[in-house]
């Protein structure tokens, strides 16, 4: 249904751009759910996938961490010339209740952008362009920007959401177009980084 690219385009613009009383994540998830819905599609095709694709996404979410903490933060804060803030959640430094609590809302609504990102907005690019190595740069491309266009924070945090989005968009089109190896790898990343601040290792 390439007629609804526009309305499709307008509403990721409207939710990275106007300002939001709940988190931009939530209206990203429904627009992409109504988009999969209007066109007969549902999320449950989109962990079809491989054995061993969830433990691999884990662990490269884990690897991804460290390289973004030794390697991609001292960079991000040359090129752009701002704190890379780690700390979002300091109310869990200290408090194993805080942080299962908080843990359990970073990880539904990383869950849902990740799903809003690969698994409709990069999903769509690749069903709307000829197959190639050119359309899979451009629909990964596009995944990443629209998650820094969605992400909350100065240059150095959206530069860094671009990133990652690029990096997960790799991984879901190397995994066949299935959402299960990046959102695994995304899960590990928020949980990982979640448990570094809530033991004190980041700040």
């Amino acid at each position: 249904m390439s007629r609804l690219v526009p309305v499709e385009i307008a509403a990721v613009l409207a939710i990275g751009l106007v300002p939001m009383p709940v988190p931009r994540v939530v209206p990203l998830f429904a627009a992409a759910s109504l988009s999969r819905w209007v066109r007969g599609r549902s999320w449950a095709e989109t962990f079809d996938a491989p054995d061993g694709h969830a433990g691999r996404g884990a662990a490269i979410g884990v690897v991804a961490l460290v390289l973004a903490l030794v390697v991609g933060t001292p960079v991000v804060e040359a090129v752009t010339a701002q704190a890379v803030q780690w700390s979002t959640f300091p109310i869990v430094r200290g408090s194993i209740p805080q942080l299962c609590a908080v843990a359990v809302l970073v990880l539904a609504a990383e869950g849902a952008m990740e799903l809003a990102a690969r698994g409709w907005i990069v999903e769509r690019v690749l069903e709307l362009v000829r197959p190639g190595v050119a359309a899979n740069a451009l629909a990964v491309a596009a995944g990443g920007l629209a998650e820094a266009l969605v992400t909350d924070g100065g240059l150095a945090a959206r530069a860094g959401a671009a990133v990652f989005g690029i990096g997960l968009g790799a991984l879901y089109v190397a995994g066949g177009r299935r959402t299960t190896l990046p959102l695994c790898a995304r899960l590990a990343f928020a949980l990982g980084a979640l448990l570094l601040e809530g033991l004190r290792l980041v700040g």
